[in-house]
C-alpha cells in the first residue's frame, strides 16, 4: 500500500489525503472513527482531510444517521482530475500567447546598458560579489589586489566555502603587499590549504573576477574622483567573459607559486 500512497503524493494529494483514499478503497463505507484507524491518520485531523478529498472529487459523503464515507471509482475520479488539468494546461498556453507579446516588447525596448550594472560602496560590492560566488556552477577566476572591499581575513569567507564544497574552482591571483609581506604569506598559505588554488604577481592590472562563463566583476579607477576608490562593474556578457578569461591565464602562466614567493622573499613560515 505504501506503494500507492507515494504515487498518490506524486500526483499532488496530501501524504494524509493518500493514506484516507488507500484506506477508503478496501471497502464501501467507513466511519470517520474507522477511516482514522485504518489510515493511522490522527482522528482529530480526519474531517480536514476527508473535505479535501470530497473537494478533490475522490470522495463522497453519505446521508444517514452516522456519518460514513465512501471512495469514488479511481477510473471515475481521475478521469475527472485528468481532464481538469487539461484544461488548466489550455489555459496556460493561452495565457502564455498573450504574456509573450508583453514580454518581447520590453526585450526590444530594453537599453543597450541593461546587462551592466554599477556598485559604488563596500557593503554593496560585498553582497553583488557573495551572490555571484554562490550562483556559480564551475569557477571562479580573479584577480585581487589591494584596496579591498572586504577586511583582509587569515580565512577564506563563508560564502566562498559554501562554493567550495559545491565543487566549484576557485583560481586566485594576488598582487603582493609589500609594506607587510609576512601577514600576505600567511594569508596565501592560508588560502592555498582552504583548497583554493593561488598564484602570485608583483602587478596586476586591475581588480577582477570571472564567474562561470557569463559574468565579469572589476573595478574602475575613477579619474574624475580619485577618493572613490571602490567603485565596481558587474557585466553579464559571453563574449568579453570569454576575452577576459584568456587574459587571466595570460597572467596565471606567468605568475609563481605560493611556495616559490616564500622562497624568493626569503619567509618562513
Amino acid at each position: 500500500m505504501d506503494k500507492y500512497i507515494k504515487e498518490l503524493i506524486n500526483i499532488g494529494l496530501k501524504e494524509n489525503e493518500a493514506k484516507v483514499y488507500c484506506c477508503l478503497l478496501r471497502k464501501e463505507l467507513f466511519t470517520a472513527t474507522e477511516i482514522s484507524r485504518c489510515s493511522g491518520v490522527n482522528r482529530s485531523r480526519i474531517y480536514s482531510v476527508i473535505d479535501g478529498l470530497i473537494k478533490q472529487g475522490l470522495c463522497i459523503e453519505t446521508l444517514g444517521k452516522v456519518r460514513k464515507f465512501q471512495a469514488v471509482n479511481p477510473e471515475i475520479a481521475f478521469e475527472e482530475i485528468i481532464e481538469k488539468e487539461k484544461n488548466k494546461l489550455d489555459r496556460l498556453n493561452s495565457l502564455s500567447a498573450l504574456l509573450s507579446p508583453i514580454y518581447n516588447s520590453q526585450q526590444e525596448n530594453s537599453s543597450p546598458l541593461d546587462f551592466i550594472e554599477v556598485y559604488g560602496t563596500a557593503p554593496s560590492i560585498i553582497k553583488k560579489h557573495h551572490a555571484l560566488e554562490l550562483e556559480s556552477k564551475k569557477c571562479v577566476l580573479s584577480f585581487c589586489k589591494a584596496p579591498y572591499a572586504m577586511a583582509k581575513e587569515l580565512e577564506i569567507h563563508e560564502e566562498q566555502k559554501k562554493s567550495m564544497n559545491n565543487n566549484v574552482v576557485y583560481k586566485t591571483i594576488f598582487e603582493v603587499e609589500k609594506d607587510d609581506l609576512l601577514f600576505f604569506a600567511s594569508r596565501m598559505k592560508s588560502f592555498e590549504n582552504a583548497g583554493e588554488k593561488i598564484k602570485v604577481a608583483y602587478h596586476l592590472p586591475i581588480k577582477l573576477h570571472v564567474f562561470d562563463d557569463h559574468t565579469v566583476m572589476f573595478s574602475m579607477i575613477n579619474h574624475l574622483n580619485p577618493e572613490k576608490k571602490l567603485t565596481y562593474m558587474v557585466i553579464e556578457h559571453p563574449e568579453l567573459t570569454e576575452t577576459l578569461i584568456s587574459t587571466f591565464y595570460q597572467y596565471w602562466e606567468k605568475a609563481i607559486t605560493v611556495d616559490e614567493f616564500l622562497k624568493q622573499e626569503n619567509i618562513q613560515l
